[in-house]
């Protein structure tokens, strides 16, 4: 149980840290705002703060891969939805924190360079993997063995969906505060992370692993 405490940390520490790094960095960046501006700005090309965002961006993949395994190695039955759940972990992680950090998303008179169109297209595809954890968990957790999780899972996947929307809409200016949606449905995602590690690594005594499909 132990290794579970610390696989359940890793999510714990890239879920919630990723707030709190980049609010404390975005802090340092003269002119950068946070509810206008998405977290990628903080480790482009001429950014005070580039080193420490993109270290962090590593750090944080590091983190979700060692959760990743944390699932694969510890829980006794894996169905397809809880394969689904592990690689979408790995994608994400990969997407959005290695690929995030060795490509930062520069421009160069107005235009995408190389390394901006590498770190928005797997931008695209870890956004697509994390939304679809909760959609797995409506699998995982049935409606009958685990009635909460279950609308949460869903619950959470919609609400996720609606302000990643909003936020792409952002970005075209008919709506404001591009960073704060950024960051909303980034927490609605991580914060089903995190419940979703405390109920696979320690399931409640009422509804053990085999409740899980």
């Amino acid at each position: 149980m132990s290794s579970n405490r610390g696989f359940t940390a890793s999510c714990f520490l890239a879920a919630f840290g990723d707030f709190v790094v980049t609010f404390a960095l975005g802090a340092y960046y003269p002119g950068y705002s946070a509810l206008h501006e998405p977290e990628s700005h903080l480790g482009i090309a001429g950014s005070p703060v580039a080193h420490l965002m993109n270290t962090w961006g590593l750090i944080f993949c590091l983190l979700l891969i060692v959760f990743s395994y944390g699932l694969f190695t510890k829980l006794p039955k894996k169905s397809f939805w809880i394969n689904t759940v592990i690689i979408c972990i790995v994608v994400y992680a990969i997407g959005e924190g290695a690929v995030s950090a060795l490509f930062p998303f520069n421009h160069n008179n107005g235009e995408l360079t190389a390394s901006g169109w590498m770190h928005t297209i797997f931008g695209v595809f870890a956004g697509i993997a994390i939304a679809s954890i909760p959609f797995a968990g409506t699998r995982i957790f049935p409606k009958n063995l685990w009635p909460r999780m279950n609308i949460y899972s869903m619950l959470s996947f919609w609400f996720g969906l609606i302000l990643c929307f909003i936020f792409t809409i952002s970005h075209s200016g008919i709506i404001p505060f591009m960073g704060l949606w950024q960051r909303l449905f980034i927490f609605d995602y991580h914060l089903y992370l995190s419940v979703l590690a405390i109920v696979l690594l320690h399931p409640p005594h009422s509804a053990p692993y085999h409740n899980i499909v």
